[in-house]
């Protein structure tokens, strides 16, 4: 665990011999389009820089989104983004604010850039929801003057909830620096409404990508939305030609299919069904529980019986998401499991049984 800030993204040396269920990818459910597009590909792509300014998919994007280009900025992956912006906007011994347990990257980023994280842990025994206390000392701690920047995800990761819209709206009203990260949820109704708060509030910054939501997390492209003035200084930072031309491509396919309507998201909520299936598996099971109310396509689990549920489902050859190292849920014995395909799921479920 790198850091030790709960960096889970490299737990076993050979993940390949694994059925994984560690990772947060999406299912990409019009693989047969992407699999026309790359048959189309020019050579021009792989043998000429892409566009710097990514103009077009800028263009895309923001009749997708209802917004204007200049309110978007492109990262390699958000990733590129969320270790952009601390060094963008603050100046080492400035705050940041994050509840925990949460993405490990929002303070692994904000460390690099040299100031100070402040986090108000969410609470097991009340399934990681935001209840009253949680905000009263969120937004307490928000207000400080040395807080500038927060990060919030919702839904949340590895928990999966979501911040009531209300929290939200008061966290935004603090004008400090807000990053919403909604890469976990990024269909169209949702990431619209979130980036729809951009007008008034210049101190949001609105974050999604296509690794999750489309499943395509292999071409490595995320955008920032916010006020011109914001992006503007993201821009500057940005590193040229950052996603390549091949990725670019694909994502001018994607964009152009969603707004022909070629391309249908509620094709792409399939997963819940499969969620709620596994959901009610688990349920059967006497020591092992769900832990929150997961909105997205993974699931937070735990023992009650003291034994090492990452261990034992190692050794039947299924690798999930250990967080015994994440700060805000250290040693807990918890658990996170990302669906993956009916067949693959069912083996875990049988593994599961087995260790119950």
């Amino acid at each position: 665990m790198k850091n030790n800030f709960g960096n889970y993204t490299h737990q076993v040396d050979n993940p390949s011999k694994f059925i994984r269920f560690d990772l947060t990818e999406g299912e990409c459910w019009f693989k047969d389009k992407v699999d026309q597009w790359l048959k189309k590909s020019d050579i021009s792509d792989f043998i000429h820089y892409p566009d710097e300014k990514i103009l077009k998919i800028k263009i895309l994007l923001a009749r997708w989104l209802h917004v204007k280009e200049e309110n978007i900025t492109i990262g390699s992956g958000s990733d590129e983004l969320i270790e952009m912006i601390p060094s963008v906007f603050t100046k080492p011994k400035d705050e940041a604010l994050t509840v925990v347990p949460s993405f490990f990257r929002f303070i692994e980023s904000s460390t690099r850039a040299g100031i100070k994280i402040k986090t108000v842990r969410l609470l097991e025994n009340n399934c990681f929801e935001w209840n009253n206390s949680v905000t009263k000392n969120f937004l307490k701690k928000a207000i400080n003057r040395k807080t500038k920047l927060i990060w919030l995800a919702s839904p949340n990761n590895p928990t999966g909830v979501d911040i009531p819209k209300n929290v939200l709206i008061d966290i935004i009203k603090t004008k400090k620096l807000i990053i919403l990260d909604k890469v976990l949820n990024g269909f169209t109704k949702e990431l619209r409404e979130a980036s729809q708060l951009i007008w008034g509030n210049p101190n949001l910054i609105v974050l999604s990508s296509f690794s999750k939501t489309f499943g395509l997390p292999g071409i490595r492209c995320g955008f920032a939305i916010g006020s011109a003035e914001k992006i503007a200084l993201l821009e500057k930072r940005r590193l040229p030609f950052n996603v390549s031309g091949p990725s670019l491509f694909i994502i001018n396919n994607l964009l152009e299919s969603l707004l022909k309507g070629e391309i249908k998201i509620k094709e792409g909520l399939s997963f819940i069904n499969e969620r709620l299936f596994i959901e009610n598996k688990i349920k059967e099971l006497t020591n092992i529980k769900i832990m929150s109310k997961s909105k997205t396509n993974f699931l937070l689990l735990k023992s009650t019986k003291k034994l090492d549920l990452f261990k034992k489902l190692l050794e039947k050859g299924i690798l999930v998401t250990d967080l015994s190292q994440s700060l805000g849920i250290k040693n807990k014995n918890l658990i996170r499991m990302t669906l993956r395909t009916k067949e693959e799921n069912i083996v875990l479920i049988n593994s599961l049984k087995d260790i119950d």
